[in-house]
């Protein structure tokens, strides 16, 4: 039994496949990449539980601190425009 890493759903199918290995996508979440997690049995273990939720909380302080980022890009990338216009 094969689970999305992100979210921990069975909805995960494989996009391609072959020498290389598979590429799989999460109908679900969005993910998509190599790496799944493999199951025995189709019980997941309870610290998996502690664990995505931990990873999504990682994934949203990480999100949270990009933001800003962003937008000082956008602000350096219209300012040289209009600067680059000017001259």
């Amino acid at each position: 039994m094969i689970r999305c890493p992100r979210c921990n759903s069975k909805e995960i199918y494989s996009v391609v496949g072959g020498y290389g290995g598979n590429y799989y996508r999460c109908k679900k979440c969005g993910y998509s990449g190599a790496l799944v997690v493999e199951y025995d049995n189709d019980e997941v273990p309870e610290e998996e539980h502690v664990l995505q939720k931990e990873y999504r909380e990682e994934v949203h302080e990480y999100e949270k601190k990009r933001r800003p980022l962003f937008w000082v890009i956008v602000a350096l990338i219209l300012i040289a425009a209009i600067l680059f216009i000017r001259f």
